[in-house]
């Protein structure tokens, strides 16, 4: 009975020194993304040509270079999913329900998701590692000597550009997963028109989705930008720092991106 109850202690607090540690992860995470931001606000041109530039880089590595990527997974969600969701509408003829269903499992969810992960995998790690090698070589702080804001010129750049990235592609993702899986089933024959597939899912789209997809999105690509450019400062003197923070990034990118996703969905 007292082992029992010194196991229960134990787990109970395991848990609370995590959730402890979470929380005040998450605060420092917060308070390191509003102060980047309240220093790129502080100029009087807040979008600078060196400010722009990083944008456009930012956008471009984030969200064009992974298009084929995305294309891909787009191309076999329809396939997989929205094609056979539609199909099982028409077996038991539920096309509206399955409409609504498409646009919010499928639209809403599987894109944001599915897309923040391989932001995560491909902008979040190289922006990690990017930061932590400056750190490394004394780049960071040759440019502070200098009177250059790391945060104006790095961080906020990185954050606007991956949540540009983020809302853009999980737009497109979306896009080709029900309209690709649209255009499989009628390959197929077993839809009438995909004029009347489509009209059935643009009726389940209301604001209020639009509006919490927006917000999303948005908000998965200030944590996946920030979070990496946050653990990236991190890296200090050893060269064996990088490719640890590089995996915190990751691993908190994918915690916070979830755990935001669900407070969401409970939430709306």
């Amino acid at each position: 009975m007292a082992e029992a109850q010194a196991a229960r202690g134990s787990l109970i607090g395991w848990l609370g020194r995590g959730l402890t540690d979470l929380g005040i992860y998450i605060v420092d995470l917060t308070v390191f993304v509003l102060r980047a931001f309240r220093d790129w606000a502080r100029r009087g041109r807040v979008f600078n040509r060196a400010t722009l530039q990083n944008i456009y880089g930012q956008v471009i590595f984030t969200g064009l270079d992974a298009l084929p990527l995305i294309s891909f997974l787009g191309l076999a969600v329809g396939l997989s999913i929205t094609s056979q969701l539609l199909k099982l509408g028409q077996t038991i003829g539920g096309e509206q329900d399955v409409g609504a269903l498409l646009v919010n499992i499928v639209g809403n969810e599987l894109s944001s998701l599915l897309t923040a992960i391989v932001l995560i995998g491909r902008s979040g790690s190289a922006i990690a590692v990017d930061l932590g090698g400056m750190n490394l070589r004394g780049e960071v702080e040759g440019l502070e000597l200098l009177g250059i804001n790391v945060n104006e010129f790095f961080v906020t750049p990185r954050i606007i550009g991956a949540a540009i990235s983020q809302f853009v592609l999980a737009v497109y993702f979306a896009g080709v997963a029900l309209f690709g899986g649209v255009f499989i089933i009628t390959l197929m024959g077993m839809s009438g028109t995909s004029l009347h597939q489509l009209k059935r899912m643009a009726e389940s789209v209301d604001p209020q989705l639009i509006a919490v997809f927006a917000m999303k999105n948005l908000l998965f690509g200030i944590i996946i930008a920030g979070t990496a450019c946050y653990h990236g400062f991190r890296v200090r003197r050893s060269p064996t720092e990088l490719p640890q923070q590089t995996q915190r990034a990751i691993v908190m990118s994918l915690v916070l991106v979830f755990a935001a996703d669900g407070l969401l969905a409970v939430v709306s």
